[in-house]
């Protein structure tokens, strides 16, 4: 296992905004105006939030949202072909789900597919955050930051969780995610946007290690870390396995496959958390799951490189919110803010955007009662319904 606290000696800090911030320098009327302005921004974005999550059947607010994304990951490993065999999925699907989201419109690649989780933003494009490589980051001096590499300031999911007063945690399988830590930790964080000020490292734990188990129980005490600290709390934890297996062996889902045998190691470390969650009073019905995946795969056979090819872009989109329930399909609660794409196809060609693992960010934050990602394109009205509609004058219906 590799942990932030066991890292080596960090190069100095790089900023990455210019932002004017509250700061015992920031002492002078412009700045005093400027300090203002941005908890006014912040609150605005608070209250339309709000307003957007309770039109469209939001749940109520969690006090820890973990989100999942399993690496690599075939929605067909959550269908109800399989469900006797994952358990752990299956129980995830017990909501709101779909099982024909998106990942990014352009690549079916890790690293940027995941970058787009975070921040809310596509790989390409003016909004996009521009991180196309898939491999360990330069250092952060070498410009190994987000931010560095946009030549503008990308905002996260983490930062919007900090800044309002949450414990932070990022829990992978994969050393590239370093990235995360290089571009939101102590040296390169942005200033509190939202009094009190709670620092500038905007990831208060990050840690790595390939076990499905290992990374359950990582994941488990970031929680209760933030209990300890009397927070609320958003984790990011990342499982490998799968996509292992498929550059391994393959995406075979024929049973007995090392592919098959990757997920059900998953769906175990899975049923781990929910057991844990289930036996802890203070969690039962306060811990929310958002779990997708970065891409599908098996075109060509190993990989996941083929644009064009369903079973590499397809892939699921689950919101467990606290307790089992009927399933709801996403699509359908969704309908006046969401297309289905046609099978076999990475968009509709009119109409809205299809359900994308780019939401997560975003629905997340929702479902924490926090506004979006300053910057984000995916999801940034926070209308990604996770309950079905409220009658009119009816109030919202928590889970």
């Amino acid at each position: 296992m590799r942990h932030r606290d066991r890292l080596a000696a960090r190069p100095a800090c790089l900023a990455r905004s210019s932002r004017c911030a509250a700061s015992p320098a920031c002492v002078d009327g412009v700045g005093l105006l400027a300090m203002l302005m941005h908890r006014l921004a912040w609150t605005l974005a608070l209250l339309a939030s709000c307003v957007a999550r309770a039109h469209a059947g939001a749940a109520k607010a969690f006090d820890h949202v973990l989100m999942i994304s399993v690496d690599g990951l075939r929605p067909e490993c959550v269908g109800p072909e399989l469900a006797e065999a994952y358990p752990g999925l299956a129980r995830l699907a017990r909501g709101p789900h779909t099982l024909d989201a998106r990942c990014d419109p352009d690549c079916s690649i890790t690293l940027p597919n995941h970058v787009s989780m975070v921040t809310g933003r596509p790989v390409a494009g003016d909004a996009g955050h521009g991180w196309t490589e898939n491999t360990d980051p330069p250092a952060r001096r070498h410009g190994g930051t987000l931010s560095l590499r946009k030549g503008s300031d990308i905002d996260s999911m983490f930062d919007v969780a900090h800044d309002h007063g949450l414990h932070t945690g990022l829990v992978v399988g994969k050393w590239k995610f370093v990235l995360f830590e290089q571009s939101y930790g102590e040296d390169a964080g942005d200033q509190d946007q939202v009094a009190p000020d709670d620092g500038k490292d905007k990831i208060d734990s990050f840690a790595c290690t390939p076990e499905p188990m290992g990374i359950a129980d990582l994941a488990l005490a970031s929680m209760r870390d933030a209990v300890r600290k009397g927070k609320r709390g958003l984790t990011m934890v990342h499982f490998p396995n799968a996509d292992f297996a498929g550059h391994g062996q393959g995406w075979d889902l024929t049973e007995g496959s090392l592919y098959r045998k990757s997920v059900q190691a998953i769906d175990e470390a899975v049923r781990r958390i929910l057991a844990a969650i289930d036996a802890e009073p203070a969690w039962k019905g306060r811990v929310a799951i958002v779990l997708t995946a970065d891409h599908g795969g098996g075109v060509p056979f190993k990989s996941h490189t083929d644009p064009a090819a369903p079973i590499n872009f397809r892939i699921p989109f689950l919101v467990w919110l606290g307790a089992d329930s009927d399933p709801i399909d996403l699509y359908d609660i969704n309908a006046s803010t969401r297309t289905r794409p046609p099978p076999g196809e990475r968009m509709a060609a009119t109409g809205a955007p299809p359900i994308r693992n780019a939401d997560a960010g975003n629905t997340s934050l929702a479902l924490l009662g926090l506004p979006a990602i300053s910057g984000s394109v995916a999801n940034a009205k926070q209308d990604l319904a996770t309950a079905a509609p409220v009658p009119t004058g009816g109030a919202v219906k928590a889970p």
